[in-house]
């Protein structure tokens, strides 16, 4: 199960306690372009507290909507102490225009101020 909140207007969060699955990251990217109806570009934080990352399937599906939305997100912050999930978002940088910035679960302060700048 998942908790979404909102830091600010353009600001999204999502406190995730299990694996991102597909099915997961269709509800989140459901939740995501409900915001972007109402102003863009947003950015994300994104916290894994269960440490079980993503899944492939899920991760292809957050690849193929940061390709269709690019100009819709400018910063996204996952706060993850799986170190497979922080080097997949890391990766995932380097293929999408969004800034991606990964931070352990004792830096989660600093990811929510880094986002919300």
């Amino acid at each position: 199960m998942e908790k979404s909140f909102e830091f600010a207007e353009n600001v999204v969060g999502f406190m995730i306690n299990d694996e991102i699955d597909q099915k997961k990251m269709d509800k989140i990217l459901s939740k995501i372009k409900d915001r972007l109806g109402v102003v863009s570009p947003i950015c994300l934080y994104v916290e894994d507290e269960s440490n079980e990352g993503i899944s492939v399937r899920g991760f292809l599906k957050a690849l193929e909507f940061h390709f269709s939305h690019s100009n819709d997100l400018d910063k996204v912050a996952i706060v993850s102490d799986n170190n497979l999930f922080q080097k997949v978002m890391e990766v995932k940088d380097l293929l999408v225009p969004a800034k991606v910035q990964v931070f352990e679960r004792k830096d989660r302060v600093k990811a929510m101020n880094w986002v919300m700048q």
